[in-house]
């Protein structure tokens, strides 16, 4: 099977409106909304727009680095991967919505234009399946998880895997 004929959605669920997802709280749908507005700000570089939902001492991990607190954390980290991606696009295929709680799965792809935390610029692109969890609380979001396969971004750029190992 090719990796595009399993995807669940044949379009980018990132930007369908809100209130076309059925089923949810009117809580829920705002919950939904915050974490759209983070993934849109991953689409659009812009770091401020993410920072814009994410509460002022909000946790951003993605797995593959140390977690990124307060807004002076979130923006170092968002700026590196903007940066280095001046192209970086979620796919969204899924979301799951359950009270505060609200999990996005799909595709993260760019192009690696500049050095990314200490490994070279190459020019290659990247497509990357991935998953992320998010906690909203008192209309912001908490925490933030995600998860992608970073070897697999290795391979496709060329890089050398060995140097994950290296503590």
């Amino acid at each position: 099977m090719k990796t595009r004929e399993w995807l669940m959605s044949d379009k980018n669920l990132l930007f369908e409106d809100v209130n076309s997802f059925e089923g949810l709280s009117a809580q829920e749908k705002e919950n939904l909304k915050l974490v759209m507005t983070e993934l849109k700000g991953w689409a659009n570089q812009s770091v401020d727009m993410v920072l814009s939902v994410m509460a002022e001492d909000g946790v951003y991990y993605d797995i593959t680095f140390q977690p990124a607190v307060g807004h002076d954390g979130i923006r170092e980290f968002g700026n590196g991967w903007c940066d280095a991606v001046p192209d970086f696009t979620p796919y969204i295929e899924a979301f799951v919505v359950k009270g505060n709680i609200v999990i996005n799965m799909g595709r993260i792809q760019g192009t690696m234009e500049k050095e990314f935390f200490g490994m070279p610029a190459t020019g290659k692109r990247f497509d990357c399946p991935y998953c992320q969890f998010a906690v909203v609380e008192n209309g912001k979001i908490k925490y933030v998880r995600d998860h992608w396969n970073l070897v697999d971004m290795y391979n496709q750029l060329g890089w050398d895997c060995s140097v994950l190992n290296k503590g």
